[in-house]
Formats: structure tokens, sequence, C-alpha cells
């Protein structure tokens, strides 16, 4: 029944621009992907009147948005929020820090960073790198923004070609991990039985997804016993 359907994958997109969209919608498409778009727009959240940002608020509908959701690609415009009274710049750099800041599983996704202005992106992240290093005398893998810079995953691209670049790195997300993941989220309100694990047996799948979402190893290991289950129930051991 299953095997017939699309693979699901979620990916996240900030831009100022409510346009973006319908751009997206329309402009990314991969076969056998069923691409589910999650969009921000950070302007929503911007006082312009007081100019103010409503951190609080942002967050809170982040929250909402990725929760229980697996996400496999986060896309970000450059220059979103200029600076304002009670916030710095909203820039996908800062995105990335406030989606680390919420959880470790963040450190993992492909990350995106598309502009009209690609220059000018490399000058903002050499000078915050410059600045970060010249403020302690500790060794160089210390220093927080090169730190996290070197431990994610990022891509850079030009705003012209910002979907072929999605569409790429969809594509390229697709593994045997996510079509397991994709499988299973179809069943997510059957209960486990019969696995011999007491943490498993009664709950729902659903409750176990929400698990692996967060990186929890009671997740995973949920992955692997449901594997291990259906290549025993399928095959022979040689005799």
């Amino acid at each position: 029944m299953a095997s017939s359907n699309k693979i699901s994958l979620n990916y996240l997109v900030f831009d100022d621009e409510d346009e973006e969209l319908n751009q997206n919608k329309t402009q990314v498409k991969v076969p056998g992907i069923e691409c589910n778009l999650i969009f921000v727009n950070p302007v929503k959240y911007w006082n312009q009147e007081t100019n103010e940002f409503d951190i609080d608020s942002f967050n809170t509908e982040l929250d909402e948005l990725l929760r229980g959701k697996q996400i496999n690609l986060i896309a970000s415009d450059w220059n979103m929020i200029p600076k304002t009274e009670n916030y710095d710049e909203i820039n996908a750099l800062e995105i990335i820090k406030i989606l680390v800041g919420k959880h470790e599983k963040f450190k993992k996704i492909q990350y995106l960073i598309y502009s009209g202005k690609p220059k000018e992106v490399s000058q903002v992240l050499v000078s915050g790198i410059q600045k970060d290093l010249a403020t302690t005398e500790e060794p160089i893998y210390s220093r927080e923004l090169l730190s996290l810079l070197l431990e994610l995953k990022i891509k850079f691209s030009t705003r012209n070609e910002r979907f072929n670049e999605i569409n790429t790195l969809i594509t390229n997300s697709k593994s045997i991990s996510l079509i397991v993941l994709n499988t299973l989220s179809l069943f997510d309100e059957n209960i486990v039985i019969n696995t011999g694990n007491e943490d498993y047996d009664g709950q729902k799948i659903g409750y176990l997804l929400n698990l692996i979402s967060e990186n929890n190893d009671l997740g995973l290991k949920f992955i692997r016993e449901i594997v291990e289950l259906s290549i025993a129930h399928y095959s022979k051991l040689n005799e």
C-alpha cells in the first residue's frame, strides 16, 4: 500500500517576502518526493512603528510549526530585518543561531543561505569571525562563530539560483532512513505490540516518531528494532 506513495519531506524557508511562499510551491518539485513547505516571514513579528522585534512570539510560532516534524532542509534569505531597538539584525545567520539554540538536532540539518548580494554575506561572516577571534586567547576551535560554521552543513547561493539549489538538495537528501520514516508516518495512529520491549509496546507509532524528531535515542533504537523485526519476519536464516 505505502510503496506507491511519494516520499514525504519537510523543508523550512525563511524570507521577508510573502510571495516566496507561492514561488516555492511552483518552483520546488522533485520526482518521487512530496515537498512539504513550512514558510516563515520574520517581518510578521517586526513592529515598524516602535522598531522592535517580537522575538518571544517568533520563537513560540517556530516551536508550534516544527513540533513533531522531521526537517530535512532549511533555506533562508540573508537580509530580512535590519537591527531594531531591542534585537540584532535578522539575517540567515541569526536564524541558524536561534534554531541551534532550540535543539542540537538543528546542527545536523542541511542549510541553504541565498542572497542577491553574495559578497555582502561573505563580508559579514568574515567580519564576525575576525571580531570573534580578537576577543580571546583561547584555541581557534573554541571561537563561537567559526566553530559553529565549521560544524554546520551550509551551502550558499545567489537568489536567482535558490530554487535550483533547493531542488538539488532535496534530491540529494533521499535516503533509506527517509523512506523508513516516511513509511512509518503513514501508520502513526497504529499501536506497537509484541516487540517484547516495554518502551515501545502500547505506544502509538506517532509518539515514537516524535521522539525521533527530537533525536531521542529511544526513538532511534525503535527504528533499528522495527527494521530488525521486519527482516526477521520476511526472511529465513540459512540452514
